[in-house]
């Protein structure tokens, strides 16, 4: 931080003119310095956000369709996300899940019971198998 000899406001080493009256460090005024205040609103052409996807990012072709079958618990998460992102990672590697998607220790205070991710019931063996992989990695 520098300390404007004008105007005695700190100033961050980045500025090379006070960001209140515009003077340097060395004492010299800038004649062109408008302050913010009095400058008004920047006339700009707007933001418009693009999607930028490279053609060579790995994109499923189709959404899996939904679960039918029998559902079972394959694994009880410790919060919404790892149950969401467990689901998802089995759903990539070919296993359809699907996840809880509300806690509810947080709808009704001191609930038995974590959020789960669920699989189909013959499913389940190649899930659990998956899962053990995941367990293992995070240890």
């Amino acid at each position: 931080m520098w300390t404007c000899p004008k105007c005695a406001s700190k100033v961050d080493p980045s500025f090379e003119v006070c960001w209140n009256c515009g003077t340097s460090p060395e004492g010299v005024v800038d004649p062109t310095f408008v302050s913010a205040d009095d400058a008004g609103p920047i006339e700009a052409d707007p933001v418009i956000p693009t999607l930028d996807v490279e053609q060579d990012v790995n994109v499923l072709d189709e959404l899996p369709g939904p679960i039918g079958g029998i559902l079972v618990e394959a694994y009880m998460a410790l919060d919404l996300m790892e149950a969401k992102f467990l689901a998802d990672q089995l759903n990539m590697a070919g296993i359809q899940a699907t996840s809880d998607t509300h806690d509810l220790r947080h709808s009704f205070g001191p609930a038995e019971g974590e959020p789960r991710v669920w699989v189909r019931e013959e499913d389940l063996p190649r899930a659990r198998a998956w899962l053990e992989t995941y367990e293992g990695g995070t240890r």
